[in-house]
């Protein structure tokens, strides 16, 4: 499932419509020395595409929050020193 739409609760497939394909993206201005992984269904990996990764994550607070625990919890798991 698309990260975005299910912190956000939208049905992913209903946005996409038959194309129900997920892909991979890496975020690489959110964390300091660390790459973030994420899904995105196809409607979110053309809005990251056009509108890059800052404006992208003030448009979708609620998954940069989300985003922002993860880092938290892999911090304390891996002892790598994250920051947003």
């Amino acid at each position: 499932m698309c990260e975005v739409c299910s912190s956000e609760g939208v049905d992913y497939l209903f946005k996409n419509g038959p194309k129900k394909i997920l892909i991979s993206s890496n975020l690489y201005k959110v964390f300091k020395n660390a790459v973030a992984p994420i899904k995105l269904c196809h409607v979110h990996s053309i809005e990251l595409f056009h509108i890059g990764e800052r404006r992208f994550l003030r448009e979708h607070l609620v998954f940069a929050r989300s985003l922002a625990t993860r880092s938290k919890t892999q911090a304390t798991a891996e002892d790598s020193p994250f920051g947003i």
